[in-house]
């Protein structure tokens, strides 16, 4: 073999430094990143979430030759008193409970410190509101009330997302122009500067339709909290 010059041993040497230079830069990294692994899903926010039941009002049932007149209400029947069986409002009531009870179990599964609420909610965190609604023969959306006479099969469920910063602002608004027809509710319009979801559902939904209602609110929940930590901060 033919000896090196002055000039070559230095090159391989330099050389051979290099190597194991970048021998111990490729070792240093692949120790760090076995030691910080990269998480496939963000994690839940820990903001307070709480729930207020759907609004489903009902046509009050007809009185009977015995009893005094039923007055006529649009209030939530979960806020009145317990209504008879099979009636429109202890149908009403069913699946209010059904999808109050159902969306907070899911998001409490999901990590999120959930709560159902009658009530104006404390502090801060995220509500969540909904209204049952329907098309009329013109297609204006009106609110649901069971038992009104109207034919259509399925109900919209609009859910909008509310930040406690800022409380006070609707679900919906009614219409300044209305059509009166005795089937339906008022015509409305849901509230277009909030997070608003919408469903299409039988009105006669079976629990496996409200659970997967409830898991499509809870994970558009989780993404909108995730895009929005800032503004959704506590």
């Amino acid at each position: 073999m033919a000896r090196l010059g002055k000039l070559g041993t230095l090159s391989l040497l330099l050389a051979s430094s290099g190597l194991f230079a970048l021998a111990a830069g490729l070792a240093q990294t692949a120790g760090v990143a076995a030691q910080t692994p990269q998480s496939t899903e963000p994690p839940v926010p820990r903001v307070p979430v709480y729930v207020s039941d759907f609004e489903l009002p009902a046509v009050a049932p007809a009185p009977s030759r015995n009893s005094a007149p039923a007055a006529a209400t649009g209030a939530n029947p979960s806020e009145q008193a317990t209504p008879e069986p099979d009636t429109p409002g202890a149908q009403a009531r069913l699946l209010t409970d059904s999808f109050a009870k159902t969306l907070v179990e899911t998001l409490q599964k999901k990590g999120f410190a959930a709560t159902r609420i009658k009530e104006k909610p404390p502090g801060t965190g995220v509500l969540l509101r909904g209204v049952f609604a329907e098309a009329d023969a013109k297609n204006q959306i009106r609110r649901e009330i069971l038992g009104a006479g109207s034919a259509n099969l399925q109900f919209f469920l609009y859910v909008g997302t509310f930040n406690l910063k800022s409380p006070d602002q609707p679900l919906y608004q009614i219409a300044p122009v209305q059509s009166p027809d005795p089937r339906y509710g008022p015509v409305i319009m849901p509230n277009a500067y909030i997070p608003m979801d919408k469903f299409q559902i039988a009105k006669r939904p079976t629990q496996t339709d409200v659970q997967k209602v409830c898991t499509q609110i809870a994970e558009n929940l989780n993404k909108l909290l995730q895009s929005n930590k800032e503004a959704f901060a506590y």
